[in-house]
């Protein structure tokens, strides 16, 4: 049951929204069937069976009254901040071109925030899929749509940072070619950020790609500001792809994504595994070594209430919330039954006498402030209440039961409270650190990852940063996107011959962290490339390896310290 319980939690904290709680629900369930079956082991498949049964009748039942009575909000919620998102990204590219070159902008800070809240979107996503089937089964696109507007930030802070590290001539010279070819109502966004046509968006970004990708130049500065607006421009038309899908799902295309799982850090799924185990297993030695009839009861409820607040951020903040509202339902639980039910069996009375504790709690556990205390209140009152077809009333009974309920919850509130979660600053960091290492690696040829392989990891790493993490490690994350994209498009160019120079310096220094060395590095590979006749065959490729060269430098300068800062 230990190992169970514990496994059941890691996997839980690895997935999210129904998957997370289906695998929480596998973990505690199983405690309850032994609970009851471990008196009567002949019987434990039937009781199996039963219990099964009584959640899927549970399910059954509880997703028939939200379908009759929610009106579904959040598919209309996500489009309206999906659809805000895309126009600002792109409002957000044009003030970068068309203020280049001038002192003490904000559109730092004015990126920063766009992808804390592009990352936010992850909670919503999952909150309209679970209320529309369709969007259930295309749920992909969503997500898609979340990496295309990652991927559009990227290319803006490529553009800008490039933007803001040559003079401010040659800055509003490049601007002024790459504004030229942007769609006018990206030029209008950045004054009145209204949400575009969709169906148009998506179109016309995918027209402004090609546009951008083919734009003819000599100039590395030019191309590599015309290759990050393009990225821009491809990320906002899959962005718009998923719009297009909440507003009118006929016209959504399909995109073939192969599957793909990354862990983006192992360590809080390993922690809140570990808590469980602790927790859990401190109930079970309590219970052989008191011999309590009642101590696996205990033991269940030390699951449900450590494997309940695991997922959540500050679970020891919200554990003693949670052991107020198991008290609060044993003493409403004990009037229901002994004052009230008695010579009130009937299925109408039974209905009618129970509502009498559910409505209220139900409704007052919505108010926030009262929410830590009476939501668990709601969920342990008809554990406490026990009803059965034949209902007793035996108060030492009643007693015992609340009595291993309460100790349970004692038990998991201790738990939480004794070994709390990684903290928010920690996991921010690891995620840093990870990617960065990864980078590494990637530099070194230690690991061959694909550009889409390179953008999931980061992506991921992206939507699993804590809502209060440093706006600056969001924009380092972006930064080794970047810089990861750039690194592979290089070793491809060389593995192939393409720009006829060897760039294992390049590699060598950004793996060890080395960037003086670095610099040199890519000063010295991209006058070699420079050298190259430009009648000679291949001249755009090698344009396009130059303006990656001067992206990576440029990146690398802008985040020195978090380049150099962890060893490989």
């Amino acid at each position: 049951m230990l190992l169970w319980a514990s496994s059941c939690c890691f996997v839980s904290t690895l997935l999210r929204n129904f998957g997370a709680y289906a695998a929480l629900l596998a973990g505690y369930t199983l405690i309850i069937v032994a609970r009851t079956s471990i008196v009567a082991p002949d019987q434990i498949f039937d009781i199996a069976i039963g219990r099964a049964t009584e959640i899927c009748v549970g399910i059954v039942c509880g997703t028939l009254v939200v379908g009759l009575t929610d009106l579904g909000s959040s598919p209309r919620r996500l489009a309206t901040l999906l659809s805000q998102l895309i126009t600002e990204t792109a409002g957000h590219l044009t003030r970068v071109l068309a203020e280049a070159g001038s002192p003490n902008t904000d559109t730092a800070e004015q990126r920063r925030a766009l992808i804390a809240r592009t990352a936010a979107l992850d909670t919503v996503i999952g909150e309209a899929a679970g209320e529309l089937p369709e969007l259930l089964q295309r749920q992909s696109l969503l997500r898609a749509a979340m990496n295309g507007l990652f991927k559009a930030l990227s290319g803006v802070r490529v553009v800008e940072t490039h933007l803001r590290g040559v003079s401010p001539a040659e800055a509003r010279r490049t601007a002024r070619t790459i504004l030229n070819r942007l769609r006018p109502d990206w030029a209008a966004a950045r004054y009145e950020p209204t949400p575009v046509q969709t169906a148009l968006s998506r179109a016309e970004d995918t027209t402004l790609v090609r546009r951008l990708l083919h734009l003819e130049t000599g100039d590395p500065s030019v191309r590599l500001a015309a290759d990050g607006a393009a990225n821009a421009a491809a990320g906002l038309a899959v962005a718009a792809n998923g719009l297009t899908l909440l507003n009118d799902p006929a016209k959504a295309r399909d995109l073939r994504q192969p599957f793909s799982f990354f862990v983006a850090d192992w360590l809080p799924a390993l922690v809140n595994a570990l808590r469980v185990f602790l927790g859990v297993g401190a109930a079970i030695l309590f219970w052989i070594t008191t011999a309590w009839p009642d101590g696996l009861l205990a033991v269940a409820f030390t699951a449900i209430t450590i494997m309940a607040f695991v997922p959540m951020r500050g679970s020891n903040m919200t554990a003693p919330g949670f052991g107020f509202g198991a008290v609060i339902a044993a003493i409403i639980a004990a009037i229901i039954k002994f004052a009230l039910l008695p010579n009130h069996e009937t299925f109408l009375a039974f209905s009618l006498v129970t509502a009498i504790a559910l409505v209220p709690l139900g409704a007052l556990s919505t108010i926030p402030a009262l929410a830590p205390y009476l939501l668990p209140a709601t969920i342990l009152f008809i554990p406490l209440l026990t009803p059965t077809n034949q209902t007793t009333y035996d108060t030492v009974s009643y007693f015992n039961s609340a009595l291993g309920i309460l100790t349970g919850c004692g038990f998991g509130i201790v738990t939480l409270m004794l070994f709390p979660p990684v903290s928010s600053p920690i996991q921010s960091q690891r995620l840093v650190d990870l990617s960065i290492r990864d980078l590494r690696h990637l530099a070194a040829g230690r690991r061959c990852w694909t550009p889409n392989q390179w953008q999931r990891r980061i992506y991921a790493r992206l939507t699993s940063m804590p809502e209060d993490a440093e706006p600056i490690q969001r924009s380092q994350l972006v930064s080794t996107l970047s810089v990861g994209m750039q690194i592979i498009r290089l070793q491809s160019l060389s593995q192939h011959r393409r720009i006829e120079v060897e760039l294992s310096g390049v590699q060598a220094n950004l793996a060890a962290g080395n960037l003086p060395e670095l610099h040199k590095a890519l000063r010295k590979a991209d006058r070699e490339i420079s050298s190259i006749p430009g009648a000679h065959p291949g001249a755009a490729t090698r344009l396009r390896a130059r303006s990656a060269l001067l992206a990576i430098g440029e990146s690398v300068s802008r985040h020195g310290e978090y380049f150099e800062g962890l060893p490989s």
